[in-house]
């Protein structure tokens, strides 16, 4: 005979009746026993259930004070359509929230300190920040002690500075808040005269109330980090009336110190998704994983980003003009199993995940999921939008034609006009506001306000696995897989034409495509070319080996006035390694102060049979790097 204390699993099937059973006597008004009393509406509820979500209700009606015996409460300050959603959770375990309801939701679960809806509006509250409520996220998070809530916001309230200083919202914040901005070293400006403008508007905006906090507010420029003509006009843009001695004395007695705000460390940086890392050698697919990393031409350095959660492969990637970088869709592992011939297989899972990188905690916060599960979606940046352009094997052509755009500011997805044709191995770039989605000779642009794809011009190859970027008035589609219409057969462009990397280009405004210079590339391994825009340049990031050889990498530049591409930059084999084939690429610019060194290494097939800390490269030995 068990003990009596022991404890059991609790009766779901019981729980799931109970439960019924008392929303069915709140719904008629079955054995209540208080009625709350809001505005003009009565809610006759049971003290229990209150009491058992309430830490207010328990203590109103457990304190043995004549409180505890009232048969009408009247809650003063409190929402009646709000309170009846969290009379509705008490009675059921649901809870409906949405952008309307929830910062009224909060403010109400506060007061009555319903700690379950409490965290859920968090959880809601903290997912849904942007760059629009990122500010009046931050003074909620204050307003009601809430430290995940207040940090989250004022995180993206550094990340979004340049933006958000301007609006209403940061110039009613509170003296405490604004100095706490003020003084981050985590602010993202490259200049700190938009700090000083940042102040002087938050001064003016109420010069009477605020000049109290004058010196406060001024102390937290870093004047150093001003340039000598704003140090020399310093006067002339504060406040009327306050060119005075003692602003002068202010001034003259403000330590002169200069640490970089964190905007001013950025770098802009090469950024790999599904990079391979070789463990102990290539063969041994066991022993190969895939990493995010990113590559800083100025330092050569290689930096480790935050891999995708739950090792997703195979995503979209983008990175947005703020310097967002954003994942999408992927795959999954779902299990490895051993085949009939005794080889390991592995089965995948598509998936619909949305992620985006918050660059100061190098980790990937989870956003809303899109529509439809994707492998390789195109993702593009459009008039404010992100726009997730098919992908590969995603179920059926339907599937594979369709398109869906992201709301940055409302966290949600809505499909759009599906593609006019189903692709494989498409890519995607903007211009002029208009998307432009090509492969083989084919190409479409979708113009968002008509929400219409519309046939351009073709090109003058059909190729496939090509890599595009847009500069200017121009598209440039670059290297890929030649395919041969009489034939189908698919040949590198290498094959075609010899030892360089065939490349296209279509002018926007003349609706024309025209063959441009090739990349002289000794030899190179298709599909291993990606066209990037680096340091207001149009490049190309290109393995220059074939896959059975050491990996050697290169970054090539277009000159435009003499239509010719010059090697602008070799990459070290110090700094990066192996890569594979697979990895995608993108730019943007990251903060290394953020990121940990990467400790990538040249696998150990390249190390000497003795174990020496050396190895062989063009001929010579030179020394591992330091790790």
């Amino acid at each position: 005979m068990s003990d009596l204390g022991e404890r059991r699993a609790v009766n779901s099937d019981y729980a799931v009746s109970l439960l019924e059973q008392l929303k069915f006597f709140y719904e008629q008004k079955l054995l209540t026993d208080v009625v709350l009393l809001v505005e003009e509406a009565e809610f006759p509820c049971h003290k229990m259930v209150l009491a058992t979500c309430s830490s207010y209700f328990r203590a109103m009606f457990m304190s043995g004070l004549s409180e505890s015996k009232q048969t009408h409460v009247h809650l003063r300050n409190v929402d009646p359509t709000t309170l009846q959603v969290i009379i509705t959770y008490a009675y059921t375990g649901n809870l409906a929230i949405n952008d309307s309801t929830v910062e009224p939701l909060y403010e109400t679960a506060c007061f009555l300190q319903v700690e379950d809806v409490l965290l859920q509006c968090r959880d809601y509250l903290v997912k849904k920040i942007n760059a629009e409520n990122c500010v009046r996220m931050l003074s909620i998070g204050d307003l009601f002690s809430c430290s995940e809530l207040k940090q989250s916001a004022k995180r993206m309230v550094e990340h979004k500075f340049p933006t958000v200083y301007r609006q209403q919202a940061f110039l009613q914040l509170s003296h405490e808040l604004l100095v706490d901005v003020l003084s981050s070293d985590n602010l993202n400006v490259e200049k700190e005269e938009t700090v000083r403008e940042a102040a002087m508007l938050w001064l003016e905006y109420n010069m009477e109330a605020r000049s109290q906090h004058l010196s406060s507010v001024l102390s937290q420029i870093r004047i150093d980090a001003l340039s000598e003509v704003t140090q020399r006009a310093w006067f002339q843009g504060l406040p009327p009336n306050d060119k005075s001695v003692v602003v002068q004395g202010l001034y003259k007695s403000m330590p002169k110190f200069f640490k970089p705000r964190l905007g001013m460390t950025k770098e802009e940086m090469l950024i790999f998704m599904e990079a391979m890392w070789v463990a102990e050698g290539i063969h041994l697919m066991a022993q190969v994983s895939y990493r995010a990393v990113c590559y800083s031409p100025q330092a050569e350095k290689l930096y480790r980003l935050s891999d995708p959660p739950g090792d997703l492969q195979k995503v979209g990637t983008l990175v947005s003009p703020d310097n967002d970088v954003f994942i999408a869709g992927g795959q999954l592992t779902l299990k490895n199993s051993v085949g009939k011939a005794g080889k390991l297989q592995t089965v995948y899972r598509s998936v619909d995940s949305f992620y985006w990188l918050d660059a100061q905690q190098n980790a990937w916060v989870a956003k809303t999921p899109m529509l439809c599960a994707r492998i390789r979606p195109s993702l593009v940046w459009c008039e404010g939008y992100i726009y997730a352009i098919g992908g590969d094997n995603v179920g059926g052509e339907l599937n594979k034609r369709t398109v869906e755009r992201y709301d940055c500011e409302k966290d949600e997805w809505s499909m759009t006009s599906p593609l006019p044709c189903a692709w494989n191995w498409s890519t995607a770039v903007v211009a002029h506001d208009c998307i432009y989605v090509m492969t083989h000779d084919l190409m479409y642009c979708y113009f968002p306000r008509a929400d219409t794809w519309v046939e351009m011009a073709m090109r003058r190859t059909s190729r496939c696995f090509a890599s595009a970027a847009a500069f200017g008035d121009l598209i440039f589609y670059i290297g890929g897989l030649h395919v041969v219409s009489n034939t189908g057969v698919r040949l590198p462009t290498s094959t075609i034409d010899g030892s360089s990397v065939t490349v296209e280009i279509y002018d926007v405004n003349k609706n024309e495509w025209r063959l441009a210079a090739n990349i002289p590339a000794k030899r190179y391994s298709d599909p291993c070319v990606r066209a990037v825009v680096l340091l207001n340049a149009l490049c190309i990031f290109m393995r220059e080996t074939h896959m059975n050889e050491r990996a050697k990498y290169a970054i090539y530049q277009y000159d435009a006035e003499t239509d010719r591409w010059f090697l602008r930059q070799p990459v070290s084999e110090r700094s990066l390694w192996d890569m594979g084939k697979d990895f995608r690429c993108a730019v943007g610019k990251l903060y290394p102060s953020c990121l940990e060194e990467s400790p990538w290494k040249p696998p150990t097939y390249l190390f000497a049979p003795d174990g020496a800390e050396e190895f062989e490269v063009d001929g010579e030995m030179v020394p591992l790097p330091h790790v």
